[in-house]
């Protein structure tokens, strides 16, 4: 009995010698270390940590973000702890744990990328194809309608999921198909009758394009007419803003066929009679050179007469062009002898004696002859721009011996001018009014009436053939302009009447709104407020007809920054706006809020 007692203590105290031993002995060094507060084996554990940091920027490397994720994980932790229990090496540590915590920073938000935005991105782009196609295809507006809301939604997503860059392009891509959306809406709203009548007026314009590339002129001046048919028909079926592009297309389309009709053939002409003298100019005689040159230039003054918006302003750089070239001005029956004779130079007379012609200094000659644009180019600008001076005038006396004289190969002599108005002829302008002419530039001052056979006109002061000082220019399309002028250019304060029924008044620059003014358009909207280049950009209040209000900044003709939104039945929202859009700073206003 006592021997098991003594046998049974030294075992009791075997157990303790070694639990106290094992209480000792250090982990292993393969162990990674922890946070419990334990003695660490700082060497092994800053090379276990720095293995695992460089296993995982392996693995990064290859862009297996997912599985760098929990490498990087590791090696931060280790280096924190070692910071935090090695004071030898906790520098060192702490350098590393920023390397690897910036590491997995970026390894979460390029697994993100991939797991997250990539996916939408590329939802959103093959449902804007998708979209793009439909219209190619001039497809059903409602299917449009789902693919847009698809592609929003897709949008709004990726906004949210996405990082820098990826994000910022996400959202632009949103801002745009909500517009394009709101677009959308407004054909959804529009009804049959208006998409009906839509594509049958593309279509006509479609095929007059073809046959004016074709030079097929009898095709495009009738194809082009009865699709002015259609788009008036257009603007009596749609509204709002489709009502106001289907009047402009009327316009446009006027002017392609008028010039389809009357322009093309004598673009024609002019063109050949210009490659002719190209060609041929140079193995013939002086005298016959300039035969060749009168009657190229004569071809382009007759497609100045005929032509309508741009192509005439090409006409008459290509005219003044070869003028220009051959050095002496177009003979007094240039016109008679080689012109089309649809439109003859009018007799002219005035109470100045007879002079010889003068010619007006000119540009360096153009190299190259401009070509006339295909139809859809053809149309006028929508802002004011101060037309090209005319050549010099050609002056004529109003005595009957000098009538007699001018009017040798006229039926019949135009009356004499009143007492102390001289009328000026240079081409197809001609100068009424109390006008001067400097004979040795053969510029033009003083103030009157300046017109162009084309339909234009000038009313007001010339200052050496430019115009200068107070004046109103009105164009064919029905465009006009009334206010300064400085060297030839609209720049001051004046009042624009635009072609499509917008009336501008403010401050002008080159032709165009710059500054502050007020634009006023056909359905009773007004916006008031800063201009650059006649587009919304600054400070600015719109309001609509029915109402609403928008007073705030804005971003090249969008809402943009603060501002407040008010509707006429007074609630509103106030906050700032991203291209056109409200964001999420900003709060809502109640009817009683002013």
């Amino acid at each position: 009995m006592k021997k098991m007692r003594i046998l049974d203590l030294c075992g009791a105290l075997a157990c303790s010698l070694i639990t106290a031993a094992l209480a000792q002995t250090p982990p292993p060094a393969s162990s990674m270390p922890d946070d419990s507060g334990a003695q660490l084996d700082c060497p092994s554990a800053m090379q276990q940590a720095e293995l695992a940091l460089e296993r995982g920027q392996q693995v990064a490397a290859a862009k297996r973000w997912k599985d760098a994720l929990p490498l990087l994980s590791e090696a931060s932790g280790a280096f924190l702890s070692i910071a935090a229990n090695c004071p030898a090496v906790a520098a060192q540590a702490n350098k590393q744990g920023d390397k690897a915590t910036a590491l997995l920073r970026q390894a979460e938000a390029a697994s993100s990328h991939q797991t997250e935005c990539l996916p939408r991105l590329d939802k959103a782009l093959d449902l804007e194809v998708k979209v793009a196609a439909a219209r190619g295809e001039k497809g059903d507006p409602a299917q449009i309608e789902r693919l847009l809301a698809e592609a929003e939604n897709v949008w709004r997503e990726a906004a949210d999921l996405c990082h820098p860059p990826h994000k910022e392009k996400a959202e632009k891509s949103l801002a745009a198909t909500v517009r394009a959306r709101a677009a959308n809406a407004e054909l959804l709203s529009s009804g049959p009758a208006c998409d009906a009548a839509w594509k049958s007026a593309t279509s006509l314009g479609d095929y007059a394009r073809v046959a004016w590339k074709e030079k097929r002129w009898d095709d495009a001046a009738s194809l082009y007419s009865k699709a002015v048919l259609a788009w008036e028909g257009a603007a009596d079926k749609c509204a709002g803003s489709r009502q106001t592009q289907a009047l402009r297309k009327v316009e446009q389309t006027q002017i392609d066929a008028h010039n389809a009709e009357h322009c093309g053939p004598l673009w024609d002409t002019a063109t050949d009679q210009t490659q002719q003298l190209r060609t041929t100019g140079q193995a013939v005689s002086a005298t016959e050179k300039d035969v060749l040159s009168v009657k190229a230039e004569v071809a382009w003054r007759d497609a100045v007469i005929q032509c309508r918006g741009n192509p005439q302003s090409l006409a008459r750089t290509n005219a003044d062009a070869i003028s220009r070239e051959r050095g002496t001005p177009l003979p007094q029956n240039a016109m008679a002898l080689y012109g089309s004779r649809k439109a003859p130079p009018p007799a002219i007379v005035t109470n100045q004696p007879v002079v010889a012609p003068v010619v007006a200094s000119v540009q360096p000659a153009a190299s190259a002859v401009a070509k006339l644009p295909a139809a859809a180019a053809v149309a006028p600008t929508v802002t004011a721009a101060a037309p090209k001076p005319a050549p010099a005038p050609v002056v004529t006396p109003a005595t009957a011996p000098a009538a007699a004289t001018v009017a040798e190969n006229k039926p019949a002599a135009t009356p004499a001018a009143p007492p102390g108005e001289v009328v000026l002829v240079a081409g197809d302008t001609t100068y009424r009014g109390a006008f001067a002419l400097d004979r040795a530039s053969g510029a033009v001052t003083g103030n009157g009436t300046v017109e162009w056979t084309n339909g234009e006109r000038y009313v007001g002061t010339l200052v050496n053939g430019r115009k200068h000082g107070k004046g109103r220019f009105e164009w064919v399309g029905g465009q006009w302009y009334e206010g300064d002028w400085v060297d030839d250019q609209a720049i001051g304060y004046g009042v624009i009447r635009f072609a499509g029924g917008n009336r501008y008044e403010g401050a002008v620059k080159d032709g165009e709104p710059n500054g502050r003014g007020t634009q006023v358009f056909p359905s009773g909207d007004r916006y008031t407020g800063d201009f650059v280049r006649g587009v919304f950009h600054g400070q600015g209040t719109y309001a609509w007809k029915n109402g609403n209000r928008y007073e705030g900044t804005w971003n090249m003709g969008r809402k943009h920054g603060q501002g407040r939104l008010t509707w006429a039945s007074g609630e509103g929202w106030e906050g700032e706006f991203q291209n056109d859009q409200q964001t999420d700073k900003g709060k809502n206003l109640t009817a009683s809020v002013k």
